[in-house]
């Protein structure tokens, strides 16, 4: 698949999600999906978190020859924010206009940038901050 196709992909699947999350009422969107689970809010919020945190890696790893990315602890970051607090349709949208730009950051990486050996990267010296259960999400 090209970078392009993976932009492509990106886009679709984040405006086919947000049009069904649309359709959820503000005061539901604020419930946790179980004890001791996040509400709609706080996964969105962890979803804008994580595509802050990729869309560094998308840049540095074209400025850089090796991939050492910082790990971040996903529980402290969404507890941080408040996103249970956050209003709802804003908080969609900067989700949405986030991994649009990621789209867009993606798209325009050069082949030769995208396809260079990469010797050095921290794939297998991430951080453990994942949570409770952030895998079962």
């Amino acid at each position: 698949m090209s970078l392009a196709e993976v932009a492509s992909d990106l886009r679709r699947t984040v405006e086919g999600a947000a049009a069904r999350l649309e359709a959820i009422p503000p005061d539901r969107a604020r419930e946790p999906v179980a004890p001791g689970k996040w509400s709609p809010q706080e996964i969105i919020g962890h979803l804008v978190d994580s595509a802050s945190n990729n869309h560094g890696r998308f840049v540095r790893a074209q400025l850089s020859d090796d991939l050492f990315f910082p790990g971040y602890d996903q529980e402290a970051w969404v507890a941080v924010q408040q996103y249970a607090t956050e209003d709802w349709p804003e908080l969609l949208e900067l989700w949405r206009a986030f991994n649009s730009h990621i789209s867009h950051v993606v798209e325009r990486i050069p082949p030769n940038v995208a396809a260079a050996p990469r010797l050095h990267h921290s794939r297998f010296f991430r951080s453990s901050g994942c949570g409770k259960g952030a895998a079962s999400r």
